[in-house]
């Protein structure tokens, strides 16, 4: 009799306190930037409160800023391996498993970033580069601003940046230096501070935004304008993780991803990075130089083999090459 009443006492107290079970599923966003970071505060933090307004309450994404659970070199693996799943980062440190996706870092070919991200991502959902794609479900893709060459010492000439040592990130980047003369020594941005104070470069390849994210201005006191592209970055999901959610909060997932995310953050990325090249121009002893005509012929004279090994190097190069220039002329043209 006592055992019985213990028994329909446990079984009021948890049919009458459920309340656990409503509580909005954790999913878990991989940031390697800081807090106060663009991608943070007009990417991914409006980005998860509308998924989780529009779910219902089913879903709460967390932020997990600053390389608390990933850093550039990881985030990738954390995101198929289910530590997070949610995950931003870079191309250019995944050029061997996206080689096609890649093609908006070839230079001469993009303009700012918001067309850059477009292209990549309209290639994406026509067919183009999907099959690289199978193990991740992509949110958004978008660049940084257009890449420029970032020194400690004055170079206003192509030929002033023969042997000269530089950082850059992925094997795009590394070519292009190598063709137009200097040494690439691969780096992330994490790393590229410590690096220049070091001495173990004179320059890096960066974007302003970049620049000023890392407080490269205090090292940095010269720029110079150079026609990089912008493989830019990515947000991802974890598939299986997708697929566990309710169907709710899998629509409000799917309807505020793809292009319009891609867009935004396009828009931001371009917006930021004007913003951060006034204010690191700002700072005492900036210096801001331009190619020549002439040095920009030469250099993209330069980077015709490049061009060729992208073509020869990739899955379908040639057809990947033409359909992104495609789109490139589709979004200039205002489609």
């Amino acid at each position: 009799m006592q055992i019985n009443r213990f028994v329909a006492a446990a079984v009021f107290v948890l049919g009458a306190a459920p309340a656990w079970a409503d509580d909005p599923i954790l999913l878990k966003f991989a940031n390697p930037a800081t807090p106060n970071d663009w991608v943070t505060t007009k990417g991914i933090d409006p980005w998860a409160k509308q998924v989780a307004e529009a779910s219902g309450g089913t879903v709460e994404i967390k932020n997990f800023a600053g390389g608390s659970i990933a850093n550039f070199r990881n985030v990738y693996d954390r995101i198929l391996n289910g530590v997070a799943e949610f995950g931003f980062g870079t191309f250019g440190a995944l050029e061997d498993q996206f080689p096609k996706t890649v093609v908006a870092g070839l230079p001469f070919l993009v303009n700012n970033s918001a067309e850059a991200g477009l292209a990549q991502w309209r290639l994406f959902a026509s067919g183009v580069t999907a099959s690289e794609f199978s193990s991740v479900k992509p949110i958004a893709m978008f660049g940084f601003g257009i890449s420029g060459l970032h020194l400690t010492k004055p170079v206003t000439r192509l030929d002033e940046l023969k042997g000269m040592k530089i950082f850059g990130n992925g094997r795009t980047v590394g070519r292009v230096l190598t063709l137009i003369g200097a040494v690439p020594i691969t780096s992330n941005p994490a790393e590229i501070y410590q690096g220049l104070s070091r001495g173990l470069a004179d320059a890096s390849v960066f974007t302003y935004s970049g620049v000023e994210a890392f407080k490269l201005a205090e090292l940095v006191k010269y720029h110079l304008d150079v026609p990089f592209g912008s493989a830019g970055g990515y947000f991802f999901m974890n598939k299986q993780a997708f697929a566990r959610l309710p169907e709710k909060a899998q629509q409000a997932v799917d309807r505020f991803s793809g292009e319009p995310l891609t867009k935004i953050i396009g828009k931001a990325a371009d917006e930021q990075d004007g913003s951060d090249r006034d204010k690191v121009m700002a700072q005492p002893g900036q210096t801001a130089n331009k190619l020549s005509a002439a040095d920009l012929e030469r250099m993209k004279k330069a980077m015709e083999p490049l061009m060729e090994e992208w073509i020869a190097a990739t899955p379908d190069g040639a057809h990947v090459l033409a359909a992104f220039r495609a789109e490139l002329a589709k979004i200039r043209g205002g489609s």
